[in-house]
């Protein structure tokens, strides 16, 4: 990896529109008399071992270059503010720079109470794994699957060989809770399949929907299709999938950019839901200005909440919700 693929993902990101997405297909059942106020609703959830205020997470996007420090030294100021976890982007540039692994050593120090999710590739050995975890002293590990995207990516990796039985020794090796997140693809019976097999609890299904790397990929080498950009499936469908595993703790992501997209997956079992391009588009203003729009939202998840006349979390369901699809 290098710094300029880091930042051309950032630049390509950012200009990415928000598109229509299974989410859209999702209406939400009405209460006409709900029984509760607004200050009644308790928007808490627990997931990888902790209990957080919001059920909404900034997820993975950079770090390690100059421009990706920046951004992440915002976020980081904002996922403190509100106590919401903070999922780094690849940790692998700082196994090749001194620099960038210092950048990342610094992101802990400066935030010392901040709740930090380490994230490496399928790669990893047990014992880069829990230096990724050791450099960050990272509460959580998410290890990412992104096997499209290495496959579109001119440079990407072309063997998969190493990934099952390295996720099952880091698992074995690293002392904190262990996630694996896809990148946009959505995980398929399958995959739920072998990760329950291999001993996996915690998941982040993201699926298709939301910000497309394999797009990213391709404008990046100035092409405008190819064969694998029909690959996987939108979150909506994995998280269907995933109710068939009550064992997993499910997270959610891939096109989440509202707070009615974060309650349709928390209706469909999501423990929380993670947005990328919501919290990137946010850095292009104030840290204050930042702080008011994800009052905003938190706002907004409230009074979903009370339109549906439920106080908390646990009592969304699939019941709330009328398929489109």
């Amino acid at each position: 990896m290098n710094n300029n693929r880091k930042d051309d993902h950032i630049m390509f990101a950012k200009a990415v529109d928000v598109c229509e997405n299974d989410f859209d297909y999702i209406r939400f059942v009405h209460h006409s008399i709900p029984s509760i106020s607004l200050k009644d609703v308790d928007l808490s959830t627990t997931f990888l071992g902790h209990k957080f205020k919001y059920p909404f997470y900034i997820n993975a996007m950079t770090g390690g270059n100059k421009k990706g420090n920046d951004i992440n030294i915002k976020l980081a100021a904002l996922a403190l503010h509100f106590g919401l976890p903070f999922f780094v982007g690849s940790q692998s540039l700082a196994f090749e720079n001194k620099e960038a692994k210092v950048s990342f050593e610094k992101l802990r120090i400066n935030f010392p109470d901040l709740f930090i999710v380490a994230n490496i590739n399928p790669n990893f050995t047990p014992e880069m794994a829990v230096a990724a975890v050791k450099m960050l002293r990272a509460n959580a590990l998410a290890i990412h699957v992104n096997s499209v995207h290495e496959l579109v990516m001119e440079e990407g990796d072309r063997d998969f060989t190493k990934w099952e039985a390295n996720i099952r020794n880091i698992l074995k090796a690293v002392k904190v809770p262990v996630l694996i997140k896809e990148v946009g693809y959505g995980m398929s019976e399958p995959t739920l399949l072998l990760l329950k097999d291999i001993g996996v609890k915690y998941i982040d299904v993201s699926g298709k929907g939301g910000t497309d790397f394999s797009l990213i990929e391709l404008q990046r080498q100035d092409k405008t299709t190819s064969s694998l950009l029909d690959f996987g499936i939108s979150t909506i469908e994995s998280l269907l999938l995933a109710r068939n595993y009550p064992n997993f703790e499910v997270l959610a992501s891939g096109g989440i950019n509202s707070a009615g997209s974060i309650v349709k997956s928390l209706a469909l079992g999501a423990k929380a839901a993670g947005m990328a391009k919501y919290f990137l588009d946010l850095c292009d203003f104030p840290l204050q200005t930042m702080i008011k729009k994800v009052d905003e939202l938190i706002i907004d998840l409230q009074k979903i909440f009370v339109l549906l006349n439920v106080k908390r979390v646990s009592e969304l369901s699939i019941d709330h919700l009328i398929f489109d699809l």
